[in-house]
C-alpha cells in the first residue's frame, strides 16, 4: 500500500479513501456508507452516552471543522424528528450543554438500525431546544 501511495496523484487519495470506507463499511454490516456531516439537533443524555434528538437530516461536507457562517445558518435552522447516537464526545465536554441546540459535525452511518455520528466538531447554538 505504501508504494502504491507514493505514485498515486493527490487528486486520486479522496477516492482510494472512499473505496477503503465503502469496504470495511460492507465488512462491517453497516446499513449505509459512511459519510462526513453537519448535523443541528437537540443534546441529551442517554444511559452514560449521549445522543441527538430531534436532528436533522444532515448536509454532507468536506470540512471536519466548522466556520462562522455556518454556524449562523445553523442557528436558523428548524429541529428535524431524527435521533443520532453520539460517538467520541469525550474530546468536547458536552456535559454542560445537556438539552441545548447544537451542531455536530462527524461521519454519519448507520448500525443496527440507528444512525450514528462520530463527532468531529461540537458546537452548542442555543441554551435551550427550540
Amino acid at each position: 500500500m505504501a508504494i502504491m501511495m507514493r505514485f498515486c496523484s493527490t487528486a486520486a487519495v479522496p477516492f482510494i479513501l472512499t473505496g477503503m470506507v465503502a469496504v470495511a463499511s460492507a465488512q462491517a454490516g453497516q446499513e449505509a456508507a459512511i459519510e462526513l456531516r453537519t448535523v443541528v439537533g437537540c443534546l441529551a443524555s442517554s444511559g452514560g452516552g449521549w445522543m441527538l434528538d430531534r436532528a436533522t437530516e444532515g448536509e454532507p461536507t468536506e470540512r471536519a471543522f466548522t466556520s462562522e457562517d455556518e454556524l449562523d445558518d445553523s442557528r436558523r435552522r428548524a429541529l428535524g424528528s431524527l435521533s443520532y447516537r453520539l460517538l467520541g464526545v469525550g474530546e468536547f465536554a458536552v456535559g454542560d450543554h445537556d438539552g441545548h441546540k447544537v451542531q455536530v459535525k462527524g461521519l454519519r452511518f448507520a448500525r443496527d438500525g440507528e444512525f450514528r455520528l462520530n463527532v468531529t466538531s461540537f458546537q452548542p447554538l442555543e441554551p435551550d431546544c427550540r
